[in-house]
């Protein structure tokens, strides 16, 4: 036996094996030849094969591609209006109504979604909510004076007389002013305020931790994070000055809601385009009125495809455009098919169902000394926003109510009020005789 090196040639003749792909052996596919001088490699270009399929054969420049479709920026966290929802996340504006922000579960409105309000009877509740929905939009402009670029509001179907009746900011009563006056002189720096802070803080963490107010006071904080992004409005007042053209637009209705989508559509552009972190607030008050929409516009030939265009600008705007609008249901009831259609369309529904008359009596006849509590209808939920894709469907009847005070639009929980038209037995002198019994004086506090 004898050993060789493995370079060592035999008989002159080098050994290669032949291995399919490599040169010298046969090709791994028919029809395919290796390329030459590189073993085991396949040409490039492969005669009789054209591109595959959405592929181009040109090369992409490098850097981002730019797509055809207009999409929506993201939010951006300066915008003083905008803030995330307590659910989602999702960028979220006020509706200008802090009790409504709170029963639509998300502190307010998210950006991309609807809201409907519903009314029932000759009553005009719903305006006063848009109302404060569009001057909310508005003071969110005059926080910076100077560039007005946080928010713009579109009113459609209505004049510009509609925007001399916004409510104007609700600036305290005499006793809040006073307090206010006292709180900034308070926070003037002196040795007397000093001296008197440490003790009053003090004094005020005790009373706290014994009457439980810890909660309410983290609360405060919360609310003064972006103090801000939501106004308490005085329905008594009005916003002066007028809005401008600048901060409001009205687009006249149409025969043609393509024409009237393309003008809304053209309007947000607009804005967007001139400041890219501005929120643009849809209003439509009076949905379907008479005065208003004439009978062709009423019809489910036009209005369903318009709300199907609206909807569709809502999700090519999803961080720009919220949009409310206020319908009465007694002219079309809830039960027809278009408002049906209607409420499928959009992300959120509220229905206001005022008090009859006789309860109305009772609430005023309970609550005679206190004219503060009366309260004029109920409030019910019927869908949530942006918890689905088409809202969250979602029952709650007869447990808020609303009240349309002097000041302001309050929603609140619903209890029958009691009526008690008896005086107190202990108090009311016995006429046969019968002695009331005594009230004991000893002290059951625990």
């Amino acid at each position: 036996m004898s050993f060789r090196k493995r370079s060592e040639v035999i008989n002159g003749t080098p050994r290669t094996p032949a291995v399919p792909g490599r040169a010298g052996g046969p090709s791994p596919i028919p029809g395919r030849t290796p390329t030459p001088g590189v073993p085991g490699r396949i040409p490039s270009t492969v005669p009789g094969r054209g591109p595959l399929p959405g592929r181009s054969q040109k090369a992409k420049p490098p850097g981002p591609q730019k797509s055809d479709e207009t999409v929506s920026p993201e939010p951006e966290l300066s915008n003083i209006g905008i803030r995330p929802s307590v659910i989602t996340s999702q960028p979220t504006i006020s509706t200008g109504t802090a009790d409504l922000d709170k029963i639509l579960a998300h502190q307010g409105l998210p950006l991309g979604a609807s809201l409907l309000i519903e009314e029932s009877g000759t009553t005009d509740f719903g305006s006063i909510l848009l109302r404060c929905f569009a001057a909310q939009g508005i003071l969110h402009n005059r926080v910076d004076e100077a560039k007005k670029s946080n928010a713009h509001v579109i009113v459609v179907g209505l004049s510009h007389e509609w925007a001399k009746d916004l409510p104007g900011m609700y600036k305290g009563s005499s006793k809040d002013k006073k307090k206010a006056l006292i709180k900034s002189e308070e926070n003037k720096i002196n040795v007397s305020n000093m001296s008197q802070s440490s003790n009053t803080q003090e004094r005020d963490l005790k009373i706290a931790w014994r009457y439980g107010l810890n909660k309410k006071v983290q609360d405060e904080n919360l609310s003064e994070v972006n103090e801000n992004y939501n106004h308490q409005f005085d329905i008594t007042e009005r916003l002066r000055p007028v809005p401008s053209a600048n901060e409001m637009t009205f687009i006249q209705l149409s025969t043609d809601y393509k024409k009237l989508v393309s003008t809304i559509s053209a309007t947000i552009e607009q804005q967007i385009k001139a400041y890219s972190s501005k929120t643009i607030r849809l209003v439509i008050p009076n949905l379907l009125i008479p005065s208003i929409y004439p009978p062709s516009l009423s019809q489910s030939t036009f209005m369903i495809p318009f709300f199907h265009s609206l909807r569709s600008l809502l999700r090519q705007y999803p961080n720009h455009l919220s949009m409310a609008v206020s319908l009465p249901v007694d002219l079309y009831p809830r039960s027809s098919h278009l408002i049906t259609t209607l409420e499928n369309l959009v992300d959120s529904v509220i229905h206001l169902q005022p008090f009859n008359q006789a309860m109305s009596q009772l609430i005023e006849r309970a609550y005679k000394n206190e004219p503060g509590k009366i309260q004029h209808g109920l409030v019910n939920i019927l869908k949530l926003p942006v918890l689905a894709e088409r809202g969250l469907m979602t029952i709650h009847n007869g447990e808020y109510a609303f009240k349309n005070g002097r000041k302001r639009f309050e929603i609140e929980e619903w209890g029958i009020p009691i009526e008690d038209d008896a005086t107190d037995a202990n108090n009311t002198p016995s006429t046969e005789g019968h002695v009331p019994e005594k009230q004991t004086s000893k002290n059951i506090d625990f």
